[in-house]
Formats: structure tokens, C-alpha cells, sequence
């Protein structure tokens, strides 16, 4: 026989897979997040060799309001390139509107 502990602690079937159904639900959508900003970082490495936010003369980001870039252009894995790629997936899917495929779009976009 089950303490009363044990019974409380318990979850009913549904419960767990509402709750598993919920976490795969959030873990797809930042896996499609995930996928867009990869791919937009491929993109803009086909069109550019260092970061296009990046201001050779003076060593400065443009996306830090001019603060010294720490990673001399180089784009691949900066947390900056790809906390500004986040911020336009959100701001874009705020206002659910289609997500571009290519960086040169994305670049236009106002």
C-alpha cells in the first residue's frame, strides 16, 4: 500500500503529457529561433568578411553604440551580432510579419 506521501507526489498521466507537450512546444520554437539566426549568420558570411556593423578605421561596433569591438570584426560567435539577430527575430515575429531568408534583406528592413 502507497503512504500518503507518496500518492500526493504522484502526477496523473495527462497532467505529464500536457506539461511534456508544452516544453517541446517551447523547445521547437527556440530551436526555429535558432535555425533563422545560424542561417542569417551564413548569409551575411557569404556577403561580408568581417561584420557588417563593424568600423575598420576606428575599431568601433556600431551595434554597442560605439564601443571598442572586442573581437576585431570577426562575427561567427559574437554574443552582440547574435543578441542583435534575437532581438529582430522577436521584434519581427512581434509584429508577424514574414521572416526574411537572406541577411541583405534583413539589413533593409526598417
Amino acid at each position: 500500500m502507497l503512504s500518503e506521501s507518496t500518492k500526493s507526489s504522484r502526477i496523473s498521466e495527462d497532467e505529464m503529457n500536457k506539461v511534456l507537450a508544452k516544453a517541446e512546444k517551447e523547445a521547437e520554437k527556440k530551436d526555429h529561433k535558432k535555425q533563422w539566426i545560424e542561417r542569417m549568420i551564413k548569409s551575411a558570411k557569404t556577403y561580408y568578411k568581417l561584420c557588417p556593423y563593424y568600423d575598420k578605421k576606428s575599431s568601433k561596433c556600431f551595434l554597442t553604440l560605439g564601443d571598442k569591438c572586442t573581437r576585431e570584426g570577426r562575427y561567427e560567435n559574437c554574443p552582440i551580432f547574435i543578441g542583435y539577430l534575437d532581438q529582430k527575430y522577436n521584434e519581427i515575429i512581434q509584429k508577424k510579419k514574414m521572416l526574411p531568408m537572406d541577411f541583405l534583406d534583413l539589413a533593409q528592413m526598417i
